[in-house]
């Protein structure tokens, strides 16, 4: 479950070819999950985090977790609610 987005930034001293000290910043962006499977409250950087995938419309498992076990218990509830037997070949 996508929780929030938090922006942190980052300041660093880089010294010059001349020996002059320079301030600079990174920023970053860093979206908060919940998992889906264990509850776990995690946390990823935005660069690795497709936009899409930033809401509740996705399901999010945090890396405790095994992703492939839960998407097959996932599917099986799914089938269930749509009233699918296992050899259905309709997609869900």
């Amino acid at each position: 479950m996508f929780i929030e987005t938090l922006k942190s930034m980052r300041l660093y001293k880089r010294q010059s070819k001349l020996g002059v000290m320079h301030n600079f910043h990174r920023k970053n962006v860093i979206y908060v999950f919940k998992c889906d499977s264990c509850g776990m409250t995690f946390m990823r950087p935005k660069s690795k985090v497709d936009t899409d995938r930033a809401t509740n419309d996705y399901k999010h498992v945090c890396y405790h977790c095994d992703s492939k076990k839960f998407a097959q218990q996932v599917g099986v509830q799914m089938r269930k609610v749509y009233k699918l037997d296992a050899s259905s070949t309709k997609t869900l």
